[in-house]
């Protein structure tokens, strides 16, 4: 089965490059929503409602998941999330290993901050990644 899933997740990544941005986004909004809701989205609707602000839940999310980091920009407006590592499973078990896949890792990042904080009312952008050569992932948060 392992050697069918490489393969198979071949086909995926040659698929993604030859799609256009709009419609590469579309297909990894769906994937980001399942891999969400699969796991991290509960953690966070959790953690969010035992907070009592927006420092205590990034710090109750970094003791849920010691890899990643956070850094107040701009108080109530901007937060950098890095990731030391890539957290994937899909990375992890080698299935795929394309920088295009970390469209999927945002929108999944996007689904659950608007899980908590209410759909619209955030924006994800990532700029730079472990699949892309860098030595983490950050993404910058937006409370809208």
């Amino acid at each position: 089965m392992d050697n069918f899933l490489k393969y198979w997740f071949t086909g995926l990544e040659r698929s993604l490059q030859n799609l256009d941005s709009e419609n590469r986004e579309n297909i990894l909004k769906e994937c980001g929503k399942s891999c969400s809701d699969s796991y991290t989205k509960q953690i966070y609707i959790d953690e969010y409602k035992a907070s009592h602000c927006i420092d205590d839940f990034l710090c109750r999310l970094k003791n849920r998941f010691p890899e990643i980091g956070f850094r107040v920009v701009k108080e109530n407006k901007i937060i950098e999330l890095t990731y030391n590592f890539c957290a994937c499973d899909l990375v992890k078990n080698g299935y795929i290993n394309n920088p295009l896949l970390c469209e999927c890792s945002r929108q999944s990042l996007l689904y659950n901050w608007g899980s908590v904080l209410g759909q619209g009312k955030v924006k994800i952008e990532l700029q730079q990644s472990i699949l892309g050569g860098n030595s983490c992932c950050k993404f910058v948060i937006y409370l809208l």
